[in-house]
């Protein structure tokens, strides 16, 4: 079995990485080949590690050629917040690089494989008009930043930006359900809430409402990464193999603790 985990250098993908380890051989991805390696050497067994930088086309290649000819599940966590980058970049990474390596690695998925793409609760938030939702459907296209400037956005903006690529990713999982079902597989977003982690904890710093929203959720509490990785643990097991195309919400139930406009309140023309 060939396993994959992008973003496992840290946080929720290192989590992943250390729950998917027992079933055999594990790629560990990470856009910072140091902290890739020291997950991978952390872990041991078959365990190896790998540079990827989701919008490198040459990373992608070679994470294609390291796989081989079969892909068992592949888990995409890597990400940047609106604390990170700008909004571009931000989209770079969330939306087109995620459609850029499910599109080159669906030929070697089988019957039974999985694909397991992190999103955000914030994606629920995002406001976004159904115009936008249309140009979300296809991040690829070459025009797309273009296609969101001709509906008055700015692109550039990071506090736009990332609940809209949050969506864009719920979207994602919805479109490829099809050409993945019609092979036997699976593709399932998952939206954690606020993590302890350490790009929660960034954003935690620039953001002081961050607080009142985990100190006002059902649960009183961030989330840990061990916590979302059991779940993706499950949504890459058989247990799960009617499970495709939806997104599961994992965040304590945070959502319903966000202002009413939430973090996509800067998602209407201007």
């Amino acid at each position: 079995m060939t396993n994959v985990v992008i973003g496992a250098g840290s946080g929720m993908g290192k989590a992943v990485a250390e729950v998917l380890a027992p079933r055999g051989r594990l790629i560990v991805a990470d856009v910072n080949a140091d902290s890739a390696k020291a997950v991978a050497d952390e872990i041991g067994g078959q365990a190896e590690a790998l540079k990827v930088d989701l919008t490198d086309p040459a990373d992608i290649d070679s994470l294609v050629a390291t796989i081989g000819d079969s892909l068992d599940s592949i888990v995409i966590s890597a990400g940047l917040s609106a604390s990170m980058a700008n909004g571009r970049k931000i989209f770079e990474v969330n939306l087109i690089g995620y459609a850029n390596t499910l599109a080159a690695v669906e030929p070697l998925i089988h019957d039974g494989s999985t694909a397991v793409i992190f999103s955000s609760e914030s994606g629920y938030a995002s406001n976004a008009t159904p115009e936008l939702t249309t140009v979300l459907d296809d991040p690829l296209a070459p025009d797309f930043f273009d296609r969101i400037e001709a509906l008055g956005f700015d692109p550039d903006l990071p506090h736009f930006a990332y609940p809209i690529s949050k969506l864009g990713v719920h979207r994602l999982a919805k479109k490829l359900v099809w050409p993945w079902g019609a092979k036997g597989a699976r593709v399932v977003s998952v939206s954690p809430g606020i993590n302890d982690t350490p790009m929660n904890r960034l954003d935690e710093s620039n953001h002081p409402i961050m607080a009142e929203i985990i100190k006002g959720s059902p649960l009183g509490r961030r989330g840990t990464p061990v916590e979302v990785a059991a779940v993706v643990d499950f949504l890459t097991s058989d247990k799960a193999s009617l499970v495709t195309g939806s997104d599961v919400l994992v965040d304590g139930g945070m959502l319903n603790a966000l202002p009413t406009r939430g973090a996509g309140a800067e998602a209407q023309p201007h």
